[in-house]
């Protein structure tokens, strides 16, 4: 059996599609020149504690985006996030991530990215032709000239690489966008307005570029002036009031971590010494992309579904509106990943039916 799905994107969208592409029957062909963003996925958003619910998580990711989301594209993500909890082992750590109603951010040691893309490599272990490159849009429309029937999940990740200061990977530059659009797909969002910054980024030392998580300011953590200064009434904001709040001081901030309890601290695998830490915002997630339906159907201008070409992950427009909850890029690219390969691997069987 040749290749029936050819998956742009080797972090955990592009690898969760595989495996539910696998599950689906389908042979599957992964194509990617790194994992992305997803080994610094800390934890994912799922309603697990009595006091929460997938209302109030909808609401919250809408009222987080300025409700310039797509609806159904966040009740879609809400309800299917249901089932995640049921995937893995949680070690009970649930934390609240800065914009929520209540705690929601599931972790496990704060590294469930590299242990989910992990476990699913296990378990398609020599089902999955790998090939490590990156692939560009002549390459995949040559592709679909060979094998018109050979189905396109593009999960190429964000496009924030791009800047000179960013928490991505500098390969993160929109490649799947171009690739979509060679394919007859719509993009959206792709400006300024839809790029969240990571307020909270180190600027100094051997980890220039690594965000210290916000979730630690519900833990006693403070962010100064340089001079050590207070400047927020409430620290505990949306990221994207909190970066136009550092930028507002001149740019950079210090993170004051020396109230928040040493376990906290180690649970985010973080220095119990390192306390005082220099940060400036970066962008982090891009919230533009490629435009989907809730079966990650990939669309063209005209909202019509091109056929054969599906998108998953941050690649994608419509799931944030313009501003990213903490978590839900972890859910998201579990989510649709799932649905994406599901989906895919359905139409495969389907036309060899017909």
């Amino acid at each position: 059996m040749g290749r029936e799905i050819f998956i742009i994107g080797g972090g955990l969208a592009g690898w969760r599609a595989a495996e539910a592409a696998v599950r689906g029957g389908a042979s599957v062909t992964l194509a990617a020149n790194g994992p992305g963003n997803s080994p610094d996925i800390h934890a994912l958003n799922c309603p697990v504690l009595p006091e929460d619910s997938v209302e109030k998580f909808i609401e919250d990711t809408m009222k987080s985006g300025r409700y310039q989301n797509d609806r159904a594209l966040v009740e879609t993500m809400c309800r299917e996030s249901l089932s995640l909890k049921d995937e893995f082992d949680f070690d009970g750590t649930v934390i609240r991530p800065v914009g929520t109603s209540v705690p929601r951010c599931v972790s496990i040691r704060h590294a469930i990215g590299a242990i989910a893309v992990k476990g699913i490599k296990d378990r398609l272990k020599g089902r999955v032709t790998v090939e490590r490159r990156t692939v560009s849009a002549d390459d995949v429309l040559a592709l679909r000239a060979a094998d018109p029937a050979v189905k396109i999940i593009i999960a190429t990740g964000g496009w924030c690489g791009k800047y000179d200061f960013s928490d991505n990977p500098s390969y993160l530059k929109g490649d799947g966008l171009v690739i979509a659009r060679a394919l007859g797909a719509a993009v959206r969002d792709v400006d300024e307005a839809h790029v969240q910054y990571e307020p909270t980024v180190r600027i100094e030392g051997p980890r220039r570029g690594i965000p210290v998580i916000t979730t630690l300011l519900y833990e006693g953590a403070r962010l100064l002036t340089p001079d050590g200064k207070e400047f927020l009434e409430d620290a505990r904001l949306n990221k994207d009031e909190l970066s136009r709040a550092i930028l507002g001081i001149g740019g950079t901030a210090i993170y004051d971590l020396t109230a928040v309890p040493e376990e906290k601290i180690r649970e985010c695998n973080m220095d119990p010494d390192e306390r005082i830490i220099k940060v400036a915002p970066a962008p982090h997630s891009s919230m533009g992309g490629i435009v989907i339906d809730t079966r990650c159907h990939a669309l063209d201008d005209g909202g019509r579904i091109v056929p054969g070409v599906f998108a998953c992950g941050e690649v994608t427009a419509g799931i944030h509106g313009l501003n990213r909850l903490g978590g839900n890029g972890g859910t998201a690219a579990m989510v649709f990943g799932a649905i994406a390969g599901r989906e895919a691997a359905l139409e495969v069987k389907n036309e060899k039916e017909s």
